[in-house]
């Protein structure tokens, strides 16, 4: 294949501690990086610099991209990051293409992993920064400046309200790259919509456009389901619920190295017959 590979996506696409194990045997990802226990032989910093090294070096060589890479030899860059929410793989899958010529849009297939329904890109003005966050970010001290945001963006916000987010993200980058003739694949990875919630859009009144019936979404060349029964993938249809049998460890629940090939190899299949 000749054209370059773009990925987005969150933890599950980026990785999180796929290989960890391999580079730094001696770490305990779970109880080092993050502090729950001292190491004995190194201090918090020096844990920081190899954390640090690993999701920006190490790791790209082993995850989705890194295998998709040993499998095609394209051109593949990844810009997916742990924590990822669904708004923030529309926005900056839009801004890395668009910072490229018309002409070089059209050299790249994306391939995205959409992240779950309750993350938000969230901006916190007191230190000038965006996040993404999660319900469970209201009990973080790090974010006490957006807890009530928090609460009421997520928390309280209905099941329909995150719902419709989350298509009109999916809407929102495939009209982008369908109007600069960029090919790309997309799967589920934590997202599971219910078929109630679906008919509870369907059935609101005055609704002249009701977002999961748009076309774009009924073109499965475009969408990997994991499971043909289902009429669609969003239904209940996602890569989570494929490899919990192939976990990093009984503590990190992310797709283990074998799981990550397996769905590399599936990528490249079908990402062969749309280039």
């Amino acid at each position: 294949m000749s054209k370059k590979l773009l990925f987005n996506g969150c933890s599950m696409t980026a990785g999180d501690a796929v290989t960890w194990g391999h580079y730094y045997p001696d770490i305990d990802f779970g109880s080092h990086v993050f502090r729950k226990n001292p190491h004995p032989k190194y201090d918090p910093y020096e844990i920081s610099e190899m954390y640090l090294n690993y999701i920006t070096n190490l790791r790209k060589h082993d995850n989705l991209a890194g295998q998709i890479n040993k499998l095609t030899g394209c051109d593949c860059t990844d810009i997916s990051e742990d924590g990822n929410s669904n708004q923030n793989i529309c926005m900056t899958t839009i801004r890395f293409l668009s910072e490229l010529s018309l002409e070089e849009r059209k050299n790249y297939h994306v391939c995205i992993g959409w992240s779950s329904l309750g993350r938000k890109v969230v901006y916190d003005p007191e230190v000038n920064n965006f996040y993404n966050v999660n319900l469970h970010c209201i009990d973080i001290e790090h974010y006490k400046n957006i807890h009530n945001y928090i609460k009421e963006a997520i928390i309280n916000r209905s099941d329909i309200d995150h719902v419709l987010d989350y298509f009109h993200n999916i809407i929102s980058l495939q009209s982008y790259l369908s109007a600069n003739n960029i090919t790309y694949t997309f799967w589920n990875t934590l997202v599971y919509v219910k078929d109630d919630w679906l008919d509870t859009i369907n059935n609101i009144r005055n609704v002249k456009i009701v977002p999961y019936k748009h076309d774009l979404l009924f073109d499965k060349r475009t969408w990997i389901s994991f499971d043909s029964t289902k009429e669609q993938p969003w239904k209940d249809d996602m890569w989570a619920h494929q490899t919990r049998d192939q976990v990093i460890s009984k503590d990190n629940l992310h797709p283990n190295l074998e799981a990550v090939i397996n769905l590399a190899k599936l990528i490249t299949d079908r990402i062969r017959t749309m280039i």
